[in-house]
């Protein structure tokens, strides 16, 4: 370090200014040759120090602690920042493992209580692939006869809001009665609707016609197949009533039964009662006041009986089909009348 001598002759005489003694003070220390005219290092060392008053050592501290106290600041400043980013490193990996340990909350429990769990729908199908009527029993009791080449389909649970079925070729239906749930059955774009009645449906697959035959109770028909812009049609059948739809020209014809003109008189009975009657019998009195032959093999219905109201306001052929279905027979129209046979 350089010193002049003019600073050096300000020292020792007093005149310098604090800055001044503290840089002079530091070099006195650090160097043992002084500069020419000035003591030697043993009249230096036998030299009494320099008195300096209060005020001056107060300035010349002043002035130290603003030079060493910002620097200190600025270090623990720096530290403090340092440890902080540490301490939330630390602390962030911490949390993340505990979050990676913890379990997986149970999807189940966040579900809302209130979703309704779905049934499941599963559909049935029954298809008669023999020659033979099939007598099918619906789960609420209602029976089918399903004619050969015909198909049933119905949902299961059955009974839900509706008891639906779809069919396919010729069915005959008994159905249970049950207000809340409606009877409904579908074929080639046409529901028939009951509540608790008796009622054969043709709806053969290569055939354009569509027949509703309603033996007891009260259907209600109507075309369902809106896809092809046809006019929409529906009907309440009656006793007796057949509905028949011809799907290619889209037309609707009803046909009412009407008794025969030997039965149009005044004393002429609405019904015939039978209880636990011979089928034989029965065929005799239908032969009687209808005025047909009806030809059967005594043998085939010698154990056959009937009980039941039958209204004459209904036609011969619809007739002989209800008793035929209910006791597993047939009957064929001929020339002279009908043929009934197992």
């Amino acid at each position: 370090m350089n010193m002049s001598d003019e600073l050096l002759n300000r020292y020792f005489k007093g005149t310098c200014t604090p800055e001044e003694k503290i840089l002079v003070t530091q070099y006195l220390n650090e160097t043992d040759d002084l500069p020419a005219g000035v003591f030697s290092k043993d009249e230096w060392d036998e030299t009494p120090d320099a008195i300096i008053s209060d005020a001056e050592t107060f300035q010349m501290f002043e002035t130290v602690k603003k030079q060493t106290i910002a620097k200190i600041r600025q270090v623990s400043w720096l530290k403090i920042t340092a440890a902080a980013a540490i301490v939330l490193a630390v602390l962030g990996i911490g949390l993340l493992s505990l979050n990676r340990n913890q379990p997986k909350p149970d999807l189940a429990e966040q579900e809302n209580p209130r979703t309704e769990i779905k049934q499941v729908v599963n559909w049935k199908s029954v298809v008669n692939y023999t020659e033979q009527d099939q007598l099918l029993t619906l789960p609420d009791n209602s029976t089918v006869k399903i004619y050969p080449g015909g198909e049933l389909r119905y949902t299961v649970p059955f009974v839900a809001h509706n008891r639906e079925i779809y069919l396919k070729g010729k069915g005959f239906f008994q159905v249970t009665k049950d207000k809340k749930h409606p009877f409904i059955v579908y074929a080639k774009g046409v529901s028939t609707t009951a509540l608790g009645t008796s009622f054969t449906i043709t709806a053969l697959e290569k055939s354009k016609l569509v027949k509703v035959q309603l033996h007891t109770g009260k259907v209600w028909v109507k075309n369902i197949d809106s896809t092809k812009h046809i006019k929409p049609f529906s009907e309440i059948l009656k006793p007796g009533g057949e509905l028949v739809y011809n799907t290619l020209l889209n037309k609707v014809k009803l046909i009412d039964a009407k008794l025969p003109a030997a039965l149009k008189q005044k004393d002429s009975p609405v019904l015939l009662n039978f209880k636990q009657a011979p089928l034989a019998d029965v065929f005799a009195s239908l032969e009687q006041h209808y005025q047909v032959k009806i030809i059967y093999n005594p043998a085939d219905i010698s154990e056959m009986s009937f009980t039941g109201s039958l209204k004459l306001t209904q036609s011969i052929a619809i007739i002989l089909e209800e008793i035929t279905e209910l006791n597993k027979l047939s009957q064929t129209k001929t020339t002279q009348g009908y043929l009934i046979s197992k």
